[in-house]
């Protein structure tokens, strides 16, 4: 069985999953087979066997030899004029659009060109002035705004690189249902990542917040303590405990318990 290993193909996109009986170590210079053919890459993970069900990726056909990284390093050359050229053609034709990355498959036959924009972009006249300006086919891919934080690389609100980039394959759905599931403000400072979309780390711990949300007492509710009926308050999802309002007399006080210990007849689960 081959191993799986994430591959940058064309040095700055997004890592994607290959196939591979290869020894490779991180920042490999590569050749791999892809729908545009030969291309080249660099390893971005250790090989590692994959988990769970056996999809089919395309393969790594070998460690690139000196002659390769010769002709990877021209095209690296060659891409950089492409921006430039796109740029340049960008702001001749005025449209909304900010160019990523770009890269030659390796035989020079086609460069990719990634670009982010707000909305859809008529760039035909653009590409027709590519391809004469750079004598080789064109491909325009507008990714979106995780892709493209993705791609350019940032540090989180955390202090950390974005998860995105450090080893997330693929996104999740995120919701800002899961927002309120932790109780957390929903000011799009707190929630949003630099991506101005919803955090990939909301979804991490949703799960928890969920289940643990369906036995939590509503507030206000009555509810039974080992020390007798109380009022339900706030509670704390990841500790698992809630806050109880208890009357004894003239006497109020409220008292922390573990939700285990709690039963109510007004939990959000019903029972």
């Amino acid at each position: 069985m081959k191993n799986i290993v994430q591959i940058r193909v064309g040095d700055l996109n997004p890592a994607t999953k290959f196939d591979t009986d290869l020894d490779l170590n991180i920042n490999d210079l590569v050749i791999v087979e892809s729908p545009n053919g030969a291309e080249w890459g660099v390893v971005a993970s250790s090989p590692s066997v994959p988990k769970g069900k056996r999809d089919q990726h395309n393969v790594v056909l070998r460690v690139a030899n000196a002659d390769d990284q010769t002709t990877i390093e021209r095209l690296r050359n060659m891409a950089q004029r492409a921006i430039k050229e796109c740029n340049e053609k960008i702001e001749k034709h005025g449209l909304e659009m900010k160019v990523l990355s770009a890269y030659y498959t390796l035989d020079a036959g086609k460069v990719i060109i990634s670009f982010s924009a707000n909305n859809r972009v008529d760039f035909r006249e653009l590409v027709r002035d590519l391809a004469f300006a750079l004598k080789t086919r064109i491909e325009l891919r507008q990714v979106g705004a995780r892709d493209e934080v993705k791609t350019t690389g940032a540090l989180g609100p955390c202090g950390q690189i974005c998860c995105c980039i450090r080893f997330k394959d693929d996104f999740d759905n995120i919701t800002i249902k899961m927002a309120k599931n932790q109780n957390l403000s929903l000011n799009p400072q707190k929630i949003n990542g630099m991506c101005g979309r919803l955090l990939c780390c909301l979804a991490y711990e949703n799960q928890h917040y969920t289940e643990v949300n369906e036995r939590m007492p509503k507030y206000g509710s009555e509810v039974n303590t080992p020390d007798g009926k109380g009022i339900a308050q706030d509670g704390h999802a990841l500790k698992e405990t809630i806050n109880v309002k208890m009357q004894k007399g003239d006497q109020t006080r409220v008292e922390c318990y573990k939700l285990c210990d709690v039963n109510c007849k007004g939990c959000r689960s019903g029972k």
